[in-house]
């Protein structure tokens, strides 16, 4: 027997924890970045959750169940296939909908890059991105091995969706600051003819 325990359920306890000791000791200093932060954490445990699927204990041991998938763009070819045997079914909208998913899951990871981390250039943004899911990648690839972890396996094609979804994320906050600071000089004309020297 074994059980597959819930990475979000118990992170949040923790955090929970973590949060109320946070707020008794330093009260109101700087609660909008603790707040994003707390929230940063909870995102991370939500990943965790879904790229694991939970974890397994006392662990699984099978070889048969630890994959790999180094092609890249093999997702497109895949689409392409399922459409040719049998049109626009589940099936092809079932990975339509895996793929999106990878991309929307770490949009906001390029969200709080810049936020929380001061990471203004897209370069290092994107690097960090693709490291975050590397990280994870690997780490299905070596829980899945020990046991820890079932159907779950290192692709590529994640490691590029992921990426491609952190972008948007930070392209998303630098194009919102790119308007503030336009709407910010439209505003000094009038307010410079308002109060004229």
């Amino acid at each position: 027997m074994y059980s597959i325990y819930n990475v979000v359920t118990i992170g949040s306890l923790f955090l929970i924890l973590y949060v109320l000791v946070d707020f008794i000791r330093n009260k109101t200093n700087n609660v909008i970045r603790r707040a994003i932060f707390y929230s940063f954490i909870f995102y991370l445990l939500f990943v965790v959750q879904v790229t694991t699927g939970g974890i397994i204990f006392p662990p699984q041991y099978d070889p048969a169940l630890v994959l790999m998938q180094l092609i890249p763009f093999y997702f497109i070819g895949d689409l392409i296939n399922i459409y040719r045997n049998n049109g626009f079914d589940w099936f092809f909208w079932n990975s339509v909908k895996l793929s999106f998913y990878n991309i929307i899951m770490f949009t906001p990871l390029g969200v709080y890059l810049p936020l929380l981390f001061k990471l203004k250039r897209i370069s290092k943004s994107i690097l960090a991105v693709f490291l975050v899911s590397l990280i994870i990648e690997s780490s299905q690839l070596i829980l899945g091995y020990l046991g820890f972890i079932r159907g779950r396996e290192f692709d590529i094609d994640d490691l590029i969706l992921n990426t491609l979804g952190g972008a948007i994320g930070y392209l998303f906050i630098a194009l919102s600051e790119l308007n503030g600071r336009n709407d910010k000089e439209l505003k000094l004309p009038n307010s410079s003819s308002i109060n004229p020297k």
